[in-house]
C-alpha cells in the first residue's frame, strides 16, 4: 500500500512539471508551423439581396393577436372545449382573455362573431381553414352579426354572455375576434400559459371551459421589388447572398461581422431579435431549405445600424465555396407577433477576418 501511495505522488509531480514545460514560449519555428495569428481583412461584394415573404400559420404562438392599421389586419380565433353539453340555471357566464403585457397594448375595440367553419390551429392563415381547404371568404367563414362587442384595455378583458348565447358558442365552429378601430391587442394563446377561458358559474361554483384550438390570421403589406424587409406576424425575410473571393481559398475564418442600416421599424416591444440561417440549397422560393440558427442578435427598437456576427457563415464559404447559397436574415421567433423592419436597401456589409495558413514542412 504505501508504495502504490509513492507511485501515485510521483505520477502527480511528473504532471505538474509537464504542465509547467507546456507554459513555456514556444519558439520561431513552431510559430512559422502553425501559422500567421494576425488576421488579415476583406470586404466581401454584394451578390443579389431581395425580401421573400410569406403567411405563416401562428397556432404554436405564444401569443393572438387581433388589430389593424392601413397595413396590417389580425383576427383571433378560439374554440372551447365543454365538459357538459347542456347548462341550467346558470347565474353567471363569462368570458376571460388574459392581455400580455410584454407587448405596448393599444385600446383595440372588438366584436366576436360565431364561425360557421372549422378550422385547423396548426393549419389555418387568412385565405385557408387547413392545408387542403380555403375559406369562403379570405379572412375566415364567420356569420355577419356580432354576438358580443368589446374593448380590449388594462390586464384582461371579460365579456358576459346569456344562457342562449353560450348555447350558440356551443353550436359554432368556434368564435372569431375582429377588431373594429386601429391598434393591436396581444392576449396570451394556450402556448404562453395564460390561454382564453369561459367560466360557468351557480350556486358559488364555477366550471371552467378551456381553449381547445387558438390561433390568429393576418393579412399584411407586400413590399416592393426594390424594398428590403425582415417581419413577423405576416413574415418576410432578407435574402442575402455575397460573391466568394478566392482570396479567401485555404485560410481560416477568425471573425466576420454582417452589418445593415435600418431606416422604419414597426413594433410593439422594445427590442427583438434577429437570426441569421444559411441556404443549403440554391433559392428557389420562400421555403428553399435552410441550416440551423447561425447568429441570434438581440436590438433595440430603432437602432439604426445592426451588426451580427456570422463567423459560421464565413467558416462554411471558406470551406464549401461551390455552395455559397446565401442566407435569410429574419426575425425570430417568426409568429411571435406583428412587427418589421427595412433594411436600407445596398448597406449590407460583410467583412471577414482570416489567418494564412501554416508553412509547409520541409
Amino acid at each position: 500500500m504505501i508504495m502504490i501511495s509513492v507511485m501515485k505522488y510521483a505520477l502527480f509531480i511528473a504532471c505538474i512539471v509537464m504542465l509547467s514545460c507546456n507554459e513555456l514560449p514556444i519558439g520561431d519555428d513552431e510559430l512559422r508551423q502553425r501559422g500567421d495569428f494576425v488576421p488579415q481583412f476583406l470586404e466581401l461584394t454584394l451578390f443579389s439581396t431581395f425580401t421573400e415573404y410569406k403567411n405563416l400559420n401562428t397556432g404554436s404562438a405564444l401569443n393572438l393577436v387581433f388589430g389593424k392599421n392601413a397595413e396590417y389586419e389580425s383576427r383571433t380565433m378560439l374554440l372551447f372545449d365543454f365538459p357538459d353539453s347542456s347548462y341550467q340555471g346558470l347565474d353567471e357566464i363569462r368570458l376571460i382573455m388574459n392581455i400580455n403585457g410584454e407587448f405596448n397594448n393599444d385600446t383595440v375595440p372588438f366584436s366576436l362573431h360565431l364561425m360557421d367553419e372549422d378550422f385547423s390551429e396548426y393549419e389555418s392563415d387568412w385565405t385557408h381553414r387547413n392545408l387542403d381547404e380555403n375559406w369562403a371568404t379570405p379572412g375566415g367563414d364567420f356569420n355577419g352579426d356580432s354576438v358580443r362587442y368589446g374593448i380590449a384595455q388594462g390586464d384582461s378583458v371579460i365579456l358576459y354572455f346569456n344562457y342562449l348565447e353560450l348555447e350558440e358558442i356551443q353550436a359554432a365552429s368556434g368564435i372569431m375576434i375582429i377588431p373594429r378601430d386601429t391598434g393591436f391587442c396581444y392576449i396570451y394563446s394556450r402556448e404562453g400559459g395564460r390561454p382564453a377561458r369561459i367560466i360557468l358559474e351557480k350556486n358559488d361554483v364555477t366550471i371552467p371551459a378551456f381553449v381547445e384550438a387558438d390561433c390568429h390570421i393576418i393579412n399584411g403589406a407586400e413590399p416592393s421589388l426594390f424594398d428590403d424587409w425582415v417581419g413577423s406576424g405576416w413574415v418576410y425575410r432578407d435574402f442575402v447572398r455575397f460573391n466568394y473571393d478566392t482570396l479567401l481559398d485555404s485560410t481560416m475564418a477568425v471573425y466576420a461581422e454582417l452589418s445593415f442600416e435600418c431606416s422604419e421599424y414597426f413594433s410593439h416591444r422594445d427590442s427583438i431579435e434577429i437570426g441569421v440561417r444559411e441556404l443549403i440549397e440554391p433559392f428557389s422560393t420562400f421555403d428553399t431549405p435552410t441550416g440551423p440558427l447561425i447568429a441570434l442578435q438581440r436590438i433595440a427598437v430603432g437602432d439604426t445600424l445592426v451588426t451580427i456576427d456570422i463567423v459560421k457563415h464565413a467558416e462554411h464559404m471558406i470551406e464549401h465555396p461551390d455552395s455559397n447559397y446565401g442566407f435569410y436574415i429574419g426575425i425570430t421567433p417568426e409568429n411571435y407577433d406583428i412587427s418589421r423592419i427595412k433594411i436600407v436597401r445596398g448597406s449590407h456589409r460583410l467583412n471577414i477576418g482570416y489567418i494564412e495558413p501554416p508553412e509547409p514542412r520541409f
